[in-house]
């Protein structure tokens, strides 16, 4: 047990400095004494005895300092003092601390942030048992209930298959109605995910068939916000979509699956006697492999399963399943489309924060240069270089430390508004959170940069260029030229990397220039839209009928309202519902090749009030009712496509996939985007809505005022509960809002790379400002000599900013090849721009040598006001 007692006297030595500081006096008195008493023994006088006590010592430091290294813990100790000197020399420069603090801290703080979003969405585990087992069947929200149970049948490398999509329910309490995203599922859908309930269970076989109960699972949210997180929920009856429900489990905080907005799984009715199993396509298959299934094995499966297909259904172009079968990784497919932007993000931060180490390198270079005096002392008292660099070294950790605390605190403070300005689903977003990742990475970043930045003045003194310079006058030119070579190699990297970013930033500032002046077929100005929902189960057909037709009425009579009305999906937000299509005088377009359109029921002002023009024939009108002949109003695509070259008004839909009753085409409206703001706008037909869906429980009311559109809101609310208490609200948005989260990803990659850009151009024009401040600082005696030898100051002006610019033009120049080079990065994320665009390469060039000249000219003209005298006398 000897180490045991090393290692507390170590430990006593370090915490209780104070009281083995005392027992040390208190030992060499003791010797002291002793040593004496037996001088005095041999006759000597007491002062003299005592004399030649201490000249047999040696000194009493000399004795302290042997035994304190007897302690073993000299190097800890001498690492507080270097700790407590670098903070005295923080403290005596405060301007100086706060801006390198400050500088390393945005970097830090924002890398970080990204970090923790980065871990959150891609390395952190998804809410599932082994996810890369899992995989999501190609093609997906076109299965069919029929075709799910005739691929479970067939699988042979999947243990377990299971179908789910979403809808919407009314979910009805004591505090009103609200409108919840639902996942319909076929019974075995956790058993595949291997996800366990924390409260209860999730669905048994059979669930999902006809004649069984009503059943939900919660998620925890849910559980939480509408049930005080009551235990006893278990076993209670709901009313969810106007039927009551039995809850029969609780999902653990942290579940989600397909979406964190799922609020109930909700079993899937598969029922071959309905005609949602046997119509069109709407749901998504998933599968869990068995264990030790190879690649070849699953593409055999795969090949197997989409020719069995095909030999059982017939298939459509646009639906054929029997072509290139896949599968796709289960976290690809439900984070696939946000690791591009993240990554690129993630990069351009990382960059910044290179920059900000360098510039804080280049600011500790001056600094430690100017120090050269002390650490000449330093040297002279016997410190060796790496003493001197160990010094140099301890407070550049300590400058990182501070800024990775500070880093930390920007990260914290600022994470919720970063989520919410990322291209991010707002729902992928409300999972993310800060843990102990996000504290070891800060601490890494702190230590790292921390000796980053400390690099430069360390190789300086490790030469010798700065702790022996102040001895000799060649010594000191000679460290003068290789340290300002550095600095300018710093500022030379800083302007590249803002180069860099500028240009990203100019592309995506270009890029969506280019997206708003995409025409979209609508004017979204002034528009609202508000999700409604009845409750089915408990709504007869004529009551859902009577309540839009009075609910748009109203809506209407509002004061500030122009038009208003229905739509089943909303323009560029929603996709979705679509069908094959037969033409009565187009018999070639008939079997695999028959044609998809969007399916988009609307009622008379629907268009007025989405801003739609209709280009030939009419529109929809009052009098198209379920007692009339059927009508359609197509979009310009469907009638080039469908009828080239001829008039498209008066033709005949002999059936869309919903009904086989002749419907004429009465008119055509320009193209409206429908899922995307980019590429073609497919074919869509609109049909009247009282033909069409006037019993369905659910719409989209679009309402165009020329007030202020948010106002509406509540004056709606009011109106459908005044018409029916069980209705529920869902999204309300402006049309702008929608065409804003369309380009959402554009939008927000170009406010942070500007962001980042903008950081970087003034990481890069401080950088500038300091390497031309200090070589101005140094010359000052040579700018006096030769302004009293008869130089101007205007020659001098040019000179000092001929000299600063070098290292920017080199900068740019280095930095518009790195963009060409690296412009592919951006290619995903760009529309009507070109990557290696020239216009956005020479703007950010542009911007960079304006900063590079307004950060030389405040120095350059403090050089060329030079009083000779003063410089002189200063020296």
């Amino acid at each position: 047990m000897r180490w045991l007692t090393d290692l507390r006297f170590r430990l006593k030595a370090l915490l209780s400095r104070t009281e083995m500081e005392r027992e040390l006096d208190e030992e060499f008195t003791f010797h002291l004494e002793m040593e004496a008493r037996k001088h005095e023994a041999a006759g000597m006088s007491p002062g003299e005895a005592l004399r030649r006590a201490r000249l047999a010592f040696g000194g009493e430091e000399r004795f302290k300092e042997t035994a304190r290294e007897s302690w073993g813990v000299a190097p800890l100790t001498d690492a507080g003092g270097d700790v407590r000197f670098a903070a005295r020399q923080l403290r005596r420069r405060p301007a100086f601390g706060a801006l390198t603090t400050l500088t390393l801290a945005l970097g830090i703080g924002g890398t970080v942030a990204l970090f923790s979003v980065v871990n959150g969405l891609m390395l952190r585990p998804l809410p599932v048992a082994d996810e890369d087992a899992l995989a999501v069947f190609w093609m997906d929200y076109n299965w069919r209930g029929v075709e799910f149970d005739f691929v479970a049948e067939r699988a042979r490398v999947f243990e377990g298959l299971a179908a789910f999509s979403n809808d919407g329910y009314t979910l009805r309490t004591e505090s009103g109605s609200s409108l919840l995203l639902a996942t319909v599922a076929s019974a075995g859908l956790f058993d595949v995910l291997g996800a366990r309930p924390l409260l209860g269970r999730t669905f048994e076989p059979g669930e999902d068939r006809p004649g069984a109960e009503p059943v939900v699972v919660l998620s925890h949210g849910l559980w939480e916000r509408e049930f005080g997180a009551d235990r006893e929920i278990l076993g209670r009856r709901i009313n969810l979509g106007g039927r009551q429900t039995t809850v029969i489990g609780v999902m653990p905080e942290g579940f989600y699956f397909p979406t964190p907005e799922s609020s109930v799984w909700v079993p899937l009715l598969l029922d071959p006697a309905s005609g949602s199993y046997q119509g069109n396509g709407w749901l998504v298959l998933a599968g869990r492999l068995r264990e030790g299934v190879t690649a070849a094995q699953l593409d055999d499966d795969l090949a197997r399963i989409s020719s069995a297909l095909g030999e059982r259904f017939d298939y459509p172009d646009a639906w054929d399943k029997t072509r290139d079968p896949y599968v796709v990784p289960l976290r690809d497919y439900l984070l696939g489309d946000v690791r591009p932007a993240l990554l690129l993000l993630l990069g351009a931060v990382g960059l910044v924060l290179l920059m900000a180490c360098a510039n804080v390198a280049a600011l500790i270079l001056t600094r430690t240069a100017d120090r050269v005096g002390e650490m000449s002392v330093r040297a002279a008292l016997g410190a060796g270089r790496a003493r001197l660099a160990r010094q140099v070294l301890t407070e550049s950790l300590l400058l990182g430390g501070v800024a990775g605390v500070v880093g930390m605190g920007i990260a914290v403070a600022t994470f919720d508004l970063l989520v919410a300005s990322l291209p991010l689903p707002a729902e992928l977003g409300a999972t993310l959170s800060m843990d102990w990742t996000a504290l070891a990475a800060s601490l890494g970043l702190a230590v790292t940069t921390g000796c980053a930045v400390s690099l430069a003045p360390m190789y300086g003194l490790l030469r010798g260029e700065l702790a022996e310079g102040a001895f000799s006058s060649r010594g000191s030119a000679g460290s003068g030229v290789g340290r300002n070579r550095l600095q300018r190699a710093l500022v030379v990297g800083e302007v590249l990397t803002a180069v860099v970013l500028a240009t990203g930033a100019a592309l995506l500032v270009r890029t969506v220039g280019e997206l708003r002046a995409i025409d979209w077929g609508l004017d979204p100005t002034g528009v609202m839209t508000v999700d409604v929902l009845l409750a089915e189960q408990e709504t007869a057909p004529d009551e859902i009928a009577a309540f839009y037709d009075a609910l748009v009425d109203r809506v209407e009579a509002m004061p500030g309202v122009e038009a208003a009305g229905l739509i089943n999906r909303l323009p560029v937000r929603d996709g979705g519902y679509q069908a094959t299509l037969a033409l009565a005088d187009r018999p070639d377009l008939s079997g695999s090749r028959r044609p998809n359109a969007y399916y988009r029921p609307v009622t008379p002002n629907t268009f007025a009030a989405l801003g739609v023009e209709i280009v030939e024939g009419r529109g929809i009108r009052a009098t198209d009712t379920e007692d009339t002949a059927p009508v359609a109003v197509v979009n310009e695509t469907f009638a080039r496509t469908m009828f080239p070259g001829e008039d498209a008004v008066g033709r005949v839909i002999a059936g869309n996939g919903f009904t086989s009753e002749p419907i004429e085409i009465v008119g055509v409206v320009r193209n409206v985007a429908v899922d995307d703001v980019v590429g073609d706008v497919p074919m869509a037909a609109y049909y009247p809505w009282a033909q069409t869906l006037a019993t369905a429980p659910y719409g989209v009311l679009v309402v165009r005022t020329a007030l202020e559109p948010i106002g509406l809101v509540e004056p709606i609310r009011r109106a459908v509960q005044k018409l029916d208490p069980r209705a529920a609200l869902g999204r309300t948005q402006t049309m702008e809002q929608v065409m804003d989260a369309a380009m959402a990803e554009p939008l927000r990659l170009r406010f942070f790379l500007t962001m980042f850009s903008v950081l970087g151009i003034v990481l890069g024009t401080v950088g500038v400002y300091g390497i031309v401040s200090y070589a101005v600082q140094r010359r000052r005696a040579e700018f006096g000599i030769r302004k009293a030898l008869g130089a101007s100051p205007r020659v001098l002006l040019g000179e000092v900013v001929r000299s600063g610019m070098l290292p920017v033009v080199v900068g740019v120049a280095s930095g518009s090849v790195v963009a060409l080079l690296s412009s592919s990065a951006l290619t995903g994320f760009l529309f009507g721009v070109r990557p290696t665009d020239p216009l956005s390469l020479l703007i950010a060039s542009l911007a960079l040598l304006a900063a590079g000249v307004v950060a030389a000219i405040v120095p350059a003209w403090r050089a060329s006001a030079t009083d000779p005298a003063r410089a002189l006398r200063a020296e």
